[in-house]
């Protein structure tokens, strides 16, 4: 028999399906895949979105935030990561947007409520 997924797990994974994630070191979109990650003693797949540049190793889940992977992607990585938290629901948001013609302007998502906070919004904080 298998286990019914919660609603929580089943919400998650529609979100992860809709949201359109950046990498923040390239700006470029990310891709949903499945990953071995190795946390505690075994192995486990996971959903997670995949930069696509070459030699890139940044991920994102909606619950981990960001962070990167051993070249065998197996184990995370110890990196300052940006950290920046959803004001209404306290997840790990993701970039969503950058503007070319304004350097310095990055828009951040909540995957959950879809809340966004600009840099503009952030200055100042130690959140990123």
């Amino acid at each position: 028999m298998r286990p019914h997924k919660t609603k929580k797990k089943q919400r998650r994974l529609q979100t992860e399906r809709d949201i359109n994630v950046l990498c923040y070191e390239h700006h470029i979109g990310m891709t949903l895949s499945q990953i071995l990650l190795k946390i505690g003693r075994k192995p486990r797949r996971a959903a997670a979105y995949v930069c696509e540049e070459p030699g890139c190793s940044l991920r994102y889940t909606s619950s981990r935030g960001y962070f990167v992977t051993t070249r065998d992607g197996s184990r995370i990585e110890r990196e300052i990561m940006p950290r920046v938290s959803c004001p209404r629901d306290a997840h790990l948001m993701y970039l969503a947007e950058i503007r070319p013609t304004q350097k310095n302007y990055r828009l951040w998502k909540c995957p959950e409520c879809d809340v966004g906070r600009t840099n503009e919004e952030l200055s100042g904080a130690s959140e990123v």
